[in-house]
């Protein structure tokens, strides 16, 4: 006996193996330094820690970011919408729901085989005694072993709910992950614009740094010939300090935006990892989707679609509530063997039918059922909500950016006059007959001017965007479908 359960407990205890979770890879330093190096033609360069993932697309059927017609701003999208962490992790929670061993998948689910817990197999040593005139001692081994078989058939569609209920839940997880996708694909884009503004943003105050410094040397030169007070010269100079300081702030707030990018994609995030081609500027405004009737959203939105979703699933559960009222019929099945010392072997078996049917139960379906009904009344109410938030999100995009454009063309055009005004105020400063308040005062106003038409464009591409996310699509299906 000791060594049966030696021979049991050693396999037993290999399997117990010690847990020991490794760290993931990380960098050897910290990036500090946040200067932009060369980037090749496509900007995807090979930054230390940030190197590329996966470049294969992630979606074949038409995407809207394809309306801005950069090849790099594509596969930037693309390379996330395959290696983004929180991608990865949702899609992957699709396939872990569609293994849930607790629903009925397949005509085997239902047959339960095995050795049935009140006639265990056993081995038994027996020593007993024949009574009569003379008892006569009695010794043998006995040994017997059982195997049933359960099959429960599904007349009512308990099992069919159950299934159902489960096959909603998948595709729920289904919808989330595309509802992820599409904002994932408006995040990348928004940095990406975000990024063409700060560098527009920093040539245009390198640009008034260069101007100032022109105006500035012109300045000093007009004192050191006693046509203009030392006030001046003290003005222009301050004005120079103060448009030369926001340059390494922008130069800054390019670097974070590149780390949040590479780290949308995937990659270890890294300042210098310039992602946007050196060449790119800010985007006209593409021609205008088309927007089909609010009806189409319920089925290319993937928020409407998990509102529909969330209501079947509902309705499934209370077929399974309802099919629970019923019996449950299994067909049953069993045979085993019975030995006597070496020679003796009996077989037994039998078949038959089980009916088990709950009558009480506590009150518990009963209540089950009343939950149902308000839940699938919520439902339905949030099915209805998000159908509504849906058409208020393309209506609100579609009005803020018919008033941006008008507002940027507005802006554009006092940036026109601002010009003309500051080279007027310039010549009259030059030629002795103004004093430099007019030519500091037009400086400001330019600057101004110039850094609003510049964050008008950017806000009207971020509207354009937003229409497109509120439209909704159906290409992030296929990333669902992505093997991780």
């Amino acid at each position: 006996m000791a060594r049966l359960l030696v021979t049991l407990v050693v396999p037993a205890c290999a399997l117990v193996r010690p847990v020991n979770v490794t760290p993931p890879p990380a960098p050897p330093a910290f990036v500090a330094a946040f200067e932009a190096g060369p980037s090749r033609a496509d900007g995807a360069v090979n930054a230390p820690g940030s190197a590329p993932g996966s470049v294969e697309r992630a979606t074949h059927s038409a995407v809207w970011w394809s309306a801005f017609a950069d090849p790099a701003l594509d596969g930037a999208i693309q390379e996330a919408l395959r290696n983004n962490y929180f991608i990865r992790d949702v899609r992957t929670l699709i396939y872990e729901n569609m293994l849930d061993p607790a629903t009925p998948r397949g005509w085997w689910w239902p047959l339960q085989v095995g050795i049935p817990a009140t006639t265990p197999a056993n081995v038994q040593h027996i020593v007993t005694a024949v009574a009569g005139s003379k008892p006569t001692a009695l010794t043998y081994n006995a040994a017997n072993i059982d195997l049933t078989a359960s099959y429960q058939l599904d007349l009512w569609g308990h099992l069919d709910a159950q299934r159902r209920v489960a096959d909603d839940l998948v595709e729920q997880q289904r919808e989330n992950t595309e509802v992820a996708s599409q904002n994932l694909a408006e995040q990348v884009s928004q940095l990406w614009f975000d990024i063409l503004v700060q560098r527009t943003l920093k040539d245009l105050t390198e640009g008034e740094v260069r101007y100032n410094q022109e105006l500035f040397d012109l300045i000093k030169a007009r004192f050191e010939q006693h046509l203009t007070p030392r006030l001046v010269v003290l003005q222009q100079e301050q004005q120079l300090l103060n448009i030369r300081s926001q340059v390494p702030l922008i130069t800054a707030r390019i670097a974070i935006l590149n780390s949040q990018l590479t780290a949308l994609l995937g990659r270890m995030p890294n300042p210098r990892d310039e992602l946007v081609p050196a060449d790119r500027r800010l985007p006209d405004l593409p021609s205008a989707p088309g927007l089909g009737a609010p009806g189409d959203l319920s089925e290319t939105t993937a928020e409407m679609r998990l509102a529909r979703l969330r209501v079947t699933e509902i309705e499934n559960r209370k077929n399974e509530n309802l099919s629970s009222w019923l019996p449950t019929i299994e067909l049953l099945g069993s045979a085993g063997i019975v030995s006597f010392g070496s020679s003796e072997t009996f077989t037994e078996g039998f078949a038959g039918v089980r009916l088990t049917w709950p009558l009480f139960d506590g009150a518990r379906r009963i209540t089950e059922a009343k939950q149902l009904e308000l839940t699938l009344k919520r439902r339905k109410w949030q099915y209805e909500l998000a159908l509504k938030t849906a058409i208020g999100r393309v209506q609100d995009a579609l009005l803020q950016e018919a008033n941006q454009a008008e507002s940027l063309r507005s802006l554009r055009a006092q940036a026109v006059l601002g010009r003309q005004v500051l080279e007027e105020a310039r010549r009259l400063f030059e030629q002795g007959q103004s004093d430099y308040l007019p030519v500091l005062t037009a400086l400001a106003s330019l600057a101004s001017l110039e850094r609003a038409g510049l964050l008008a464009q950017r806000l009207l591409l971020s509207y354009r965007v937003q229409l497109y996310r509120a439209l909704g699509g159906t290409w992030s299906y296929e990333v669902t479908k992505l093997p991780n």
